[in-house]
């Protein structure tokens, strides 16, 4: 994905959404980029280490020199606007200045922020692109729509992940349905999660 940019991960509970955005930090690392994790609701950031721990993509020195987990519960719970929440973001930006950032549940600010959820939107968007970075915001698929329509149409790209039950069999797959500046495989292509995070098998 291109640098700048805002895309988003959508799917229903369980699909790997979180796996995704730490495979894409720690592939960034391994590059020796920067890159930072915000999460906005889910518990603190020493439970998301445990978690991503597990995995063979994951190496312990990423951890604070190159990737760093930012836990904004607490702005969140205080929040009524957006830039209550906007404010911590930027200054843990500007203090670490990653080149890769994930957000994590940003659906549940739609219900904190309410009317204000837009504007928010609107600003995280230009905020992420005026520091240059690659982004994922990852949020849950709708009653109507496989993704939030606020978010993706905010966002550079979507990216839907679907965990389909066919003949009593639960079958991952991924589907890019907008990549705007890059070219990129139309259709859902087959997704393996293990150890070594989402394994995506192109025309599956």
């Amino acid at each position: 994905m291109p640098f700048p940019s805002v895309t988003l991960v959508a799917g229903d509970i369980g699909t790997g959404k979180t796996t995704f955005c730490n495979q894409f930090l720690c592939e960034g690392a391994r590059s020796g980029e920067r890159g930072m994790f915000f999460a906005i609701f889910g518990g603190p950031t020493e439970w998301t280490h445990k978690f991503t721990s597990t995995y063979e993509f994951v190496r312990p020195d990423y951890f604070e020199e190159r990737i760093r987990y930012v836990d904004l519960g607490e702005a969140v719970e205080d929040a009524s606007v957006a830039g209550d929440v906007l404010r911590p973001m930027e200054n843990a930006l500007d203090g670490f200045k990653p080149r890769r950032v994930a957000i994590d549940n940003s659906i549940v600010l739609e219900d904190v922020l309410k009317d204000d959820y837009r504007r928010f939107l609107l600003k995280l968007s230009a905020l992420l692109k005026s520091k240059g970075v690659a982004a994922l915001i990852t949020g849950e698929a709708c009653k109507d729509t496989p993704y939030p329509s606020r978010a993706a149409h905010v966002a550079d790209g979507v990216i839907l992940l679907h965990n389909t039950e066919v003949n009593l069999v639960r079958r991952r797959s991924l589907e890019i349905v907008k990549m705007s500046g890059t070219s990129h495989l139309s259709g859902k292509h087959a997704v393996d999660i293990s150890t070594r995070g989402l394994t995506v098998y192109p025309g599956l």
